[in-house]
This record gives C-alpha cells, sequence and structure tokens, in this order.
C-alpha cells in the first residue's frame, strides 16, 4: 500500500464531481430525449434487483428530476452516491462516468476488449519465452 502525497496523488480529486458530472451526461443523452426520459426507470430497475438505496432518503427510486439533478453541473448540493453511479452504469452499459471517478485515483475500467488484447499479449509474451527457452535446449542438444 502506497502513502498518498497531499499534493501529487490527491490533486486529480478535485474535479472528479465535475467529470463524472460530464460522462453521465453524454451517457444519458439529451435531457428531452427519449433515452434520458427512460433512464430513471432503467436505473430504478437496477436498483430494485439489487436492493439498493440511490439517495440518502429514505425512497428506493429516483425521479427524472433527481437524475437531472445529478446530471446538473451547476447543483453541487445533489451529488450521485457510488451505488447511484453503479446503478448508472450497469442501467447504461457505459463505463464512462465509473472511468472518470477511477482516473481521479490513478486506475481505469477493463473492458471485454481490453482483457481480450491483455489476454492476447500475455499469451505473446509467454510464447517468446517458450522458444527462447526450446533454442536454448536445443544448443544444449547440440553443442
Amino acid at each position: 500500500m502506497r502513502q498518498l502525497s497531499l499534493l501529487d496523488d490527491i490533486a486529480p480529486m478535485a474535479g472528479v464531481m465535475a467529470e463524472i458530472r460530464a460522462a453521465m451526461r453524454a451517457v444519458a443523452g439529451a435531457p428531452d430525449g427519449e433515452g434520458r426520459k427512460a433512464l430513471p426507470d432503467k436505473i430504478n430497475a437496477v436498483a430494485a434487483m439489487c436492493g439498493i438505496k440511490l439517495t440518502g432518503g429514505n425512497t428506493r427510486a429516483i425521479s427524472k428530476d433527481t437524475l437531472d439533478k445529478w446530471l446538473s453541473p451547476s447543483d453541487e448540493s445533489h451529488p450521485p452516491s457510488v451505488l447511484a453511479l453503479l446503478a448508472f452504469v450497469a442501467a447504461t452499459g457505459d463505463p464512462a462516468p465509473l472511468r472518470a471517478m477511477l482516473r481521479a485515483v490513478g486506475l481505469d475500467v477493463m473492458t471485454d476488449e481490453d482483457r481480450r488484447y491483455r489476454d492476447l499479449g500475455k499469451l505473446d509474451a509467454e510464447m517468446r519465452a517458450a522458444r527462447k527457452r526450446r533454442k536454448m535446449l536445443e544448443a544444449g542438444l547440440h553443442g
């Protein structure tokens, strides 16, 4: 575990909520668009299936007004919770808001495609190492 430096490592967190909101707005689409109007129902369905609360109050569901407050660049009094962010990502299938949050602490999201490329690169490195070992063994047999 690495200790955080107050100046270097936490500076990206200063604007993270603005970045998360911007990513959420981009994913949600136009304020009056059909996609954004349907989004609260999708988020609520995810929350209901997972048994999570999306807000600090007693209600378990959000309205379009609450979603609009989450997405508003000027409304700093209604940030989405981490669970709300996860429900949003699950409802939309787009990890961009989660990516914005993670990048603030030096991490990132790995998609299925990213994982396949990683696995392919790892396999390639293993094959090169195996070929090198084979050449060394063959040289030992013939030397």
